[in-house]
């Protein structure tokens, strides 16, 4: 069994939440199981912890979107070589309405700026993810691995 770590109680986790730019999410695309992967950047909140991104309505990360209000998802962040953590998370992604949650978009805008994924593009949906399951490694510390308590 793995030893359990809160978000709050580790700073240097937070801090690599906040200084990375990407997370790469996985979700399905139809209800036969087949998987899509995509790196997309993102802006967080700790407290409960929820990851949000942008993307087109027409992706096919938004594909089940369309039919269902929540869709099982599974993310990594951390997969560079020399990184001082991977963080692993599984749970839920739903499409939210950004007009409820303009401080997560002010906080996505100045981690990413405003391109192609403009928020208010009505092609575009911001979505959250969250987790109910996670854990991450610490290279830093000889590779050890911790469960992440979401509560």
């Amino acid at each position: 069994m793995l030893p359990t770590v809160k978000l709050s109680d580790h700073p240097h986790l937070r801090s690599f939440l906040q200084a990375e730019k990407a997370a790469t999410l996985a979700v399905p695309i139809d209800d036969a199981g087949s998987i899509h992967a995509a790196s997309l950047l993102y802006a967080h909140d700790e407290n409960p912890l929820r990851l949000y991104f942008v993307t087109g309505k027409s992706t096919e990360k938004y594909t089940l979107l369309h039919s269902k209000d929540s869709i099982p998802a599974a993310l990594v962040i951390g997969t560079e070589r020399g990184t001082p953590f991977t963080i692993q998370l599984r749970g839920s992604l739903s499409a939210v309405d950004p007009a409820t949650h303009t401080a997560i978009v002010a906080m996505y805008y100045r981690k990413r700026g405003n391109r192609g994924d403009d928020i208010a593009n009505p092609t575009n949906s911001l979505l959250m993810f969250t987790p109910n399951w996670g854990r991450f490694t610490d290279y830093k510390e000889g590779y050890d691995q911790y469960r992440l308590d979401l509560s």
